[in-house]
């Protein structure tokens, strides 16, 4: 059986459409979000929507705490702020709601789930290097921590009481020696200098993670963008994933 996690749609449409077409053709039997279904982008109730009607489970991110007013965007970048009035003046109370609903963070098998860091989900901070990770391979206790936020993709691995290390592919097998952090990169917004859609299978049967990168028409999307009136820095940005 192979398994798919995603996150960080924000509001791109035509991403989460590419992926959802990947996910049907790799046969993914499950699917977990892993936050930020909204921001940045212009369809924010299209891609609720859709996420809510496949996906197995749903946590919060940062950006859809802010729509439901859980978390102030004073600290927000202007880019960020605009784009969060644009999306809670069009957001329907039904997708606020369903917002609302979501949890911090979600355990399956081997798998722990969390939008930002283990160490303090609420907090919504970044995992950016492997001192940061070192620090919250102790905050969880499942073999594999599955994160988003950074929109960066990376799969780090720890043996025992050594440093973590940052893993050179994007494939790992789970070995039952190591531990495991795997940023699965975004959707909608990526910041590896790759403008392709990322997420993460799970394999059950070989025990491989790999990270998936998948193409989506972002002229497209960048033409909505324009429509709504968000910034251009991000109209621009999704065109080269930085």
């Amino acid at each position: 059986m192979k398994i798919g996690f995603f996150s960080d749609i924000h509001s791109n449409l035509e991403a989460l459409e590419a992926c959802f077409a990947d996910f049907r053709k790799e046969k993914l039997r499950k699917l977990f979000f892993l936050g930020d279904i909204i921001g940045y982008g212009p369809d924010p109730n299209k891609c609720i929507a859709l996420v809510h009607k496949k996906a197995d489970a749903i946590l919060l991110g940062n950006h859809d705490a802010a729509a439901v007013g859980l978390l102030s965007t004073d600290f927000f970048n202007t880019y960020a702020q605009a784009s969060m009035d644009y999306t809670t003046q069009v957001l329907t109370p039904e997708n606020l709601n369903r917002l609302k609903m979501s949890p911090l963070e979600a355990t399956y098998d081997i798998f722990k789930m969390v939008h930002a860091c283990p160490e303090e989900p609420a907090s919504w901070g970044y995992i950016l290097d492997l001192e940061d990770a070192e620090e919250n391979f102790k905050f969880f206790e499942q073999q594999v921590c599955v994160i988003g936020h950074s929109h960066r993709p990376i799969i780090i691995k720890k043996f025992r009481a050594n440093r973590c290390e940052a893993v050179p592919h994007d494939f790992a097998r789970i070995d039952e020696d190591y531990r495991y952090l795997v940023n699965i990169g975004s959707v909608g917004q990526p910041r590896d200098n790759d403008p392709r859609s990322s997420y993460m299978i799970f394999d059950t049967e070989t025990r491989i993670v790999s990270i998936k990168r998948v193409e989506y028409d972002y002229q497209k999307t960048q033409m909505k963008m324009k429509k709504a009136k968000l910034p251009q820095f991000l109209v621009d940005r999704i065109a080269v994933g930085r």
